[in-house]
Order: C-alpha cells, then sequence, then structure tokens
C-alpha cells in the first residue's frame, strides 16, 4: 500500500479516491507495474495500457510540441473520466470517476499531493 504525503498529513489511495470524489484508483510506474489499486478489476491490464499511454503522449510532448513538462493526462468519454499524474517514472497516479463533472475536484486533489 503506498501512502502519499497530503495538504492534511498522510492519506493512502483509498482515502485519496473518496476525498477526490472518484470511484477508483491506481498506482503504477512508467514500466506498467501496480504498486497499488483500489477498486479496480484487472488492474495490471490497466496499468500496463496506462504506462503506454503516458509513454506515447511524453513522446509526443518531446517530439511535436518541443516540451518537457507533460504532468498530468484527462482522458474522458460523455459519461467517465481518467485523470492521470505522473510524479515520477515510479510514481504514476490514476483517478478514474463516473462522472465528468469530478474533474475539477480530482485535479484539485492530486495538485496537493507531495510523493
Amino acid at each position: 500500500m503506498l501512502t502519499v504525503k497530503h495538504y492534511m498529513g498522510e492519506i493512502n489511495l483509498q482515502m485519496l479516491v473518496e476525498e477526490s470524489e472518484a470511484n477508483k484508483g491506481l498506482v503504477f510506474d512508467s514500466e506498467g507495474n501496480v504498486i497499488d489499486s483500489y477498486n479496480i478489476t484487472n488492474e495490471h491490464n490497466v496499468a500496463a495500457m496506462l504506462a503506454v499511454v503516458v509513454t506515447m503522449s511524453h513522446e509526443f510532448f518531446e517530439d511535436v510540441l518541443e516540451s518537457n513538462n507533460l504532468n498530468q493526462l484527462v482522458l474522458n468519454s460523455n459519461d467517465e473520466l481518467v485523470v492521470v499524474n505522473k510524479y515520477s517514472d515510479d510514481h504514476i497516479i490514476c483517478l478514474i470517476a463516473d462522472d465528468v463533472s469530478k474533474v475539477a475536484m480530482i485535479k484539485l486533489t492530486l495538485k496537493k499531493l507531495v510523493l
């Protein structure tokens, strides 16, 4: 279980999911290895897919935009929302919600984390 520092002290993934009003959470590294998960089935497959998305997006930022500053991805459909925050190669946090209106709360909560 990963415990991170938060503006309210230390917090675990389940508490982070609940505070952000998300439904699911996942912490993985740049290779797609799961560090912690909450309320996600097939977390290893999800982490592997998200690691590829993060890597490809990072390369897009470098090659096309000439920037090294990619630290967050927001993916959404009409109903669901996925927010992926990259803190380092060792810690990528993904929060998933079933309501796109939760994007501001999720982003605010992730902004306050220190790993």
